[in-house]
Protein backbone atom coordinates (compact mmCIF):
# COMPACT_ATOMS: atom_id res chain seq x y z
CA UNK A 1 0.00 0.00 0.00
CA UNK A 2 2.88 2.39 -0.60
CA UNK A 3 1.10 4.22 -3.41
CA UNK A 4 -2.25 4.72 -1.69
CA UNK A 5 -3.83 8.15 -1.21
CA UNK A 6 -7.21 9.24 0.11
CA UNK A 7 -9.39 12.23 -0.70
CA UNK A 8 -12.03 13.25 1.84
CA UNK A 9 -14.90 15.51 0.89
CA UNK A 10 -15.74 17.34 4.11
CA UNK A 11 -17.77 20.12 2.55
CA UNK A 12 -21.27 18.67 2.67
CA UNK A 13 -24.04 19.78 4.98
CA UNK A 14 -26.66 17.45 6.35
CA UNK A 15 -30.07 19.05 5.93
CA UNK A 16 -31.36 17.44 9.13
CA UNK A 17 -28.72 19.27 11.20
CA UNK A 18 -29.81 22.80 10.28
CA UNK A 19 -28.62 24.79 13.30
CA UNK A 20 -25.53 22.67 13.89
CA UNK A 21 -24.21 23.03 10.35
CA UNK A 22 -25.11 26.67 9.79
CA UNK A 23 -21.49 27.87 10.17
CA UNK A 24 -19.53 24.61 9.85
CA UNK A 25 -19.49 21.38 7.90
CA UNK A 26 -20.83 18.11 9.25
CA UNK A 27 -17.28 16.71 9.42
CA UNK A 28 -16.22 19.43 11.85
CA UNK A 29 -19.05 18.87 14.34
CA UNK A 30 -17.85 18.06 17.85
CA UNK A 31 -18.40 14.56 19.22
CA UNK A 32 -18.03 13.68 22.87
CA UNK A 33 -16.60 17.09 23.76
CA UNK A 34 -13.14 16.09 22.58
CA UNK A 35 -13.25 14.93 18.97
CA UNK A 36 -14.61 16.07 15.63
CA UNK A 37 -16.49 13.67 13.36
CA UNK A 38 -13.68 13.80 10.80
CA UNK A 39 -11.23 12.49 13.44
CA UNK A 40 -12.75 9.01 13.18
CA UNK A 41 -12.24 8.88 9.43
CA UNK A 42 -8.67 10.16 9.70
CA UNK A 43 -7.87 7.67 12.45
CA UNK A 44 -9.20 4.79 10.35
CA UNK A 45 -7.09 5.88 7.39
CA UNK A 46 -3.89 6.09 9.43
CA UNK A 47 -4.57 2.74 11.10
CA UNK A 48 -4.99 1.25 7.61
CA UNK A 49 -1.61 2.56 6.54
CA UNK A 50 -2.88 5.45 4.41
CA UNK A 51 -1.02 8.59 5.45
CA UNK A 52 -1.40 10.74 2.33
CA UNK A 53 -4.76 12.45 2.74
CA UNK A 54 -6.34 15.33 0.86
CA UNK A 55 -9.32 17.10 2.41
CA UNK A 56 -11.76 19.18 0.36
CA UNK A 57 -13.75 21.71 2.42
CA UNK A 58 -15.99 24.67 1.80
CA UNK A 59 -14.79 28.22 2.32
Amino acid sequence: MNNMMSILFASGNESKLNELTLHRTTASLPFGGRYRLIDFTLSNLVNSGITQVGIVTRS
